[in-house]
């Protein structure tokens, strides 16, 4: 829908993709792990988790609403993966996939602003525009 929608109004789509993503996640409460086989300890032993890591990803995405919303995006009822901002009268869509985030928009300058934003919040690289 999003790729019709930016060939219809002649939109940029631009791709960035997160480093460790599941590492910006904050954990909000106590999370204990068994100890992996193979590392020594006593069989009552646990790690206390400090930050989030691959299989949280719940964490990961709840930092992540709470920066787009910093940023003046709002999530889509539909679709969580979706969030979108009024730019200048113009729909700004991020859609988000894990890691990999797709920017739609016609104003270059604003999708600059809008990464330059991200890469605040995240490492990131910035895959260009999306052939």
């Amino acid at each position: 829908m999003l790729f019709t929608l930016a060939n219809y109004y002649r939109w940029h789509i631009y791709q960035i993709d997160i480093k460790f993503a599941f590492l910006n996640g904050d954990l909000k409460n106590k999370i204990f792990m068994k100890i992996l086989p193979g590392v020594e300890a006593k069989e009552e032993q646990v790690w206390l988790l400090h930050k989030a890591f691959y299989d949280l990803k719940q964490e990961w995405y709840l930092k992540l609403k709470e920066q787009l919303k910093e940023l003046g995006f709002k999530r889509s009822d539909t679709n969580h993966g979706v969030f979108t901002k009024i730019i200048d009268g113009k729909l700004f869509v991020i859609a988000v996939y894990v890691n990999d985030f797709l920017l739609f928009l016609s104003n270059i300058s604003h999708i600059r602003t809008v990464k330059k934003n991200l890469k605040r919040c995240f490492k990131m690289k910035d895959l260009e525009e999306t052939k």
